[in-house]
């Protein structure tokens, strides 16, 4: 105690003195109490800043962009449009944003604003002219541009445990007509305030001493802020005196306008799709499908009017009590002098109109998971929850869709079909995945069949056996060793080997429990038969496979067991798509990645591990020979005719392992690789096949995203040719071949032989003559013969001589022959004459 107060309190009467001191003492103790009572609210306080602009990360669909000269069909972009929340607007002399409106010309479209990948913003209005179905130009802004960036699809929000949507404003975001909405609805008296209002505290008190409902006016808009940022809803005396103190220590540490822009960010304004909206920016995107800087004065009312009670005045779900609370505030508005008499009177004849977009929990649940775990991986970002990043992912909207579709068709007719009666110990399940062999970017990713029931990733975790769609690699290493080439025969017959380290004997056996004798390594693949793939792999040497399956994208351990040629590992999707989307990038393995970019909650892009360039892991020789033969499985083999009704060029490979416990499909056009499986989670056993099961999925979804025009065609590198062969000898062709085959080549490797099966009857007996033995014919060969009696294919016509075309038809040498390879092969001589 300082000494001049020690000496004026010595010269009191005691019982002054002793008054004295006990007031000190309590102020000295309610002073330090003071100090431990508020300092936690002061510090609590401090992380104002931090909790009012939370919000949830984003992930965000690959963006459409329109390009002047290309055609884009007007009905595709506003169906686009739609989906996006964008409604028609034919009335609003200006163009609204999240408004398109049709001309004669074309369409124009006010965008909303957007993020992009370097941190900067899209959006404003934009003006398409039409010639049919070709954009003929473009405008931006009352300016000609070449393309223009559509705002991209929203895929996911990755929300907290709270579910609350945010979307973050500053006061100069927000339109002027929000801002006096809001004051003249909830504190008119905000500015004039320390954070707390007497009048408005005590009519509070006498309405709820009264019993008369629900209080009018006793918070003022800092109260409600901290009640919302700090404090629970419960009504009680401790609550208010906390929700007192806070207010006053936010009044004393920042200013009216960070209170109020707080306010604007932090204020419950409903919910939708099990969201709670939460600020302005959430609602106005939420309500009216724009961003809270471009409200008209009747719309930023009836945000105003919500505030009180969200669930009665929402404009979504009860437009006529919104109207009406929308009119009071605008009332409010005028009588305070906030905006003329002139505008309130424009604004009160208004509809209430809400046009909607849609609150985004997760429209591609499965792709969301995986694209957070590649923010971890590549990004070093752990924290999307509530974390305010925007991720720019590879995904395509619109085939994600269809592959929804397209997954959930075919798994439905199977189950009244194929598998009607036959179930597993879970429903049968169905995954997807596409992507663009050139950049390796993600187009679509279906995990399962319901993200709801099984949150289970089948494309990135689950580790199924492959069976015949692996034999692709098995091909691709013989070509690249030069073992083969397509026209090279393999033995078809029954084979036993003894692998190391395993109990029994290996003796593989072909789906039809047949052999084919001597085959062509095209109509082994295309075929599928295992017992000539299982000779060429062996031929390569299984340790050359495996290491070229682990360079094409297979990153599970593999053993170079022998089995292994017939897909008996177990690899995940993703990975059997990454081998054939190196087959479609003509060898050249495509980094397979899902995001593009990623932004922070300031909008500053975030620095990740760069993508990999395609790394050459086959030559484009190669890969070109295993495509032409994949696409000999789509026209004639094991899914022969699936696609006829798809434009352009298509490839690809059944697969179905033992006992049909997985099905599968993968296959690729110039623009995309897809691959399908249907099985069971459980590994039961199916009664379906990968042309069964997987195939129509496959078809339905590559014909429904099909570019326009149809797909391109596989470019041809250099150093191949083609020849004319004879399919079942691999020789070249003769005028005689019942059937004749365009073979593609390495320069060098083309057959010199002509085919020495089929023969005239001259021909044999002058081979004959000579002491050799005549061409031999199989049974297979006969009834290929006598079924080509009475229509032979007109390849094999294009392929004769000209001037032996012209003597066929002079002198009949043709039937000649042909009567005499009949009466050769023991078949009944042809009724009439015999032959000149």
């Amino acid at each position: 105690m300082p000494a001049v107060l020690r000496a004026k309190t010595a010269r009191l009467p005691w019982t002054r003195r002793r008054w004295i001191l006990v007031l000190l003492g309590v102020a000295l103790v309610l002073g330090i109490a003071a100090i431990f009572i508020i300092r936690p609210f002061w510090k609590l306080s401090s992380q104002f800043e931090e909790i009012t602009f939370r919000q949830p990360s984003r992930l965000y669909g690959r963006a459409t962009r329109l390009f002047e000269g290309r055609g884009y069909p007007p009905e595709l972009l506003i169906a686009n449009l739609q989906g996006e929340g964008y409604r028609e607007d034919a009335a609003s002399p200006e163009l609204p944003a999240g408004r398109y409106r049709r001309s004669k010309q074309g369409l124009a479209i006010h965008l909303r604003s957007f993020p992009l990948p370097d941190g900067s913003r899209g959006g404003g209005l934009v003006e398409v002219a039409y010639q049919g179905t070709r954009i003929a130009s473009l405008r931006q802004n009352d300016k000609p541009v070449e393309s223009v960036i559509l705002d991209p699809p929203l895929i996911a929000s990755y929300y907290g445990p709270d579910l609350l949507e945010r979307r973050p404003v500053t006061l100069s975001e927000v339109s002027p007509d929000l801002v006096a909405a809001v004051l003249a609805a909830e504190d008119d008296g905000f500015y004039k305030h320390a954070g707390f209002s007497v009048p408005g505290m005590v009519r509070a008190l006498w309405v709820d001493l009264r019993g008369q409902g629900r209080r009018q006016g006793g918070s003022t808009l800092t109260q409600q802020l901290v009640k919302n940022l700090y404090l629970t809803q419960e009504k009680t005396l401790s609550r208010k005196s906390q929700e007192f103190l806070l207010a006053v220590l936010l009044e004393m540490r920042y200013s009216k306008q960070q209170i109020l822009e707080a306010y604007l960010n932090e204020i419950y304004m409903g919910g939708g799709n099990g969201v709670s909206l939460m600020g302005m920016g959430a609602a106005s995107r939420a309500f009216f499908g724009k961003d809270a800087s471009q409200l008209d004065l009747a719309e930023a009312a009836t945000l105003g009017g919500v505030i009180q009670s969200p669930a009665n005045y929402s404009p979504l779900l009860h437009p006529d009590k919104a109207k009406q609370r929308r009119d009071w505030v605008l009332g409010r508005m005028a009588e305070l002098k906030f905006v003329p008499q002139e505008r309130v009177d424009q604004a009160l004849r208004e509809p209430v109109a809400a046009a909607p977009e849609p609150v985004v929990r997760r429209r591609a649940p499965y792709f969301a998971d995986s694209a957070a775990l590649e923010a971890s991986r590549r990004f070093g970002v752990e924290d999307l929850e509530d974390g305010g990043y925007v991720l720019f992912s590879t995904l395509d909207w619109q085939s994600q869709k269809v592959a929804q579709e397209a997954v959930g068709w075919g798994l439905d007719v199977i189950e009244k079909g194929y598998q009607k009666g036959h179930k597993g110990e879970g429903p049968l399940q169905g995954a997807l995945v596409s992507l663009d062999p050139e950049t390796g970017g993600i187009l679509a990713y279906l995990g399962g069949r319901q993200y709801e029931g099984s949150q289970f990733d089948r494309i990135g975790r689950a580790q199924r056996q492959v069976g015949s769609a692996f034999k692709p690699v098995v091909y691709a290493a013989a070509f690249e060793e030069g073992k083969a080439t397509p026209s090279t025969l393999l033995e078809d017959e029954p084979l036993t080997v003894n692998e190391a380290g395993q109990p029994a004997a290996w003796s593989p056996k072909n789906d039809d429990g047949e052999t084919h004798g001597w085959v062509t390594a095209r109509t082994a693949l295309e075929k599928s038969y295992n017992l000539a793939s299982a000779r060429l792999a062996l031929e390569v040497g299984m340790p050359k496979v495996v290491k070229l399956a682990k360079a094409m994208g297979i990153s599970t351990p593999m053993e170079p067991f022998p089995s292994m040629a017939l897909g008996a590992a177990s690899i995940t999707p993703l990975e059997l798509a990454t081998v054939y989307a190196t087959l479609a990038n003509g060898g050249a393995r495509p980094p397979v990645h899902e995001l593009v970019a990623i932004l922070d909650r300031h909008g500053k892009p975030v620095q990740g591990a760069p993508l990999p360039k395609p790394e050459r892991v086959l030559s484009p020789q190669s890969a070109y020979l295993v495509t032409s033969l994949l696409e000999g499985v789509l026209q004639r083999g094991t899914a022969g005719g699936a696609a006829s009704g798809i434009s352009g060029e298509l490839a690809g490979k059944t697969g179905t392992t033992n006992k049909q416990r997985d099905s599968w499909f993968a296959g690729y056009g110039p623009e995309r690789t897809t691959v399908v499986w249907v099985g069971y989670d459980d590994n039961s056993r199916t009664r379906l096949s990968g042309a069964r099961a997987a195939l129509p999925i496959w078809v339905r979804f590559m014909a429904r995203v099909a570019p326009p025009g149809g797909y391109g065609t596989f470019p041809q590198p250099r150093g191949l040719t083609t020849a004319a062969i004879d399919p079942t000898t691999g020789l070249l062709a003769t005028e005689y071949c019942p059937g004749v085959l365009t073979e593609v080549f390495r320069e060098g490797e083309v057959p010199t032989e002509l085919c020495n099966r089929h023969q005239s009857w001259i021909d044999n007996q002058q081979v004959a003559a000579a002491g050799g033995e005549p061409a031999a014919v199989s049974p297979s060969d006969d009834a290929a013969a006598n079924a080509s009696e009475e229509r032979r294919p007109a390849a094999e016509e294009s392929h004769v001589n000209p001037f032996r075309r012209w003597l066929r038809r002079v002198f009949g040498g043709r039937d000649r022959d042909r009567e005499k390879d009949r009466e050769r092969r023991g078949g009944e001589p042809r009724e009439g004459p015999p032959p000149p």
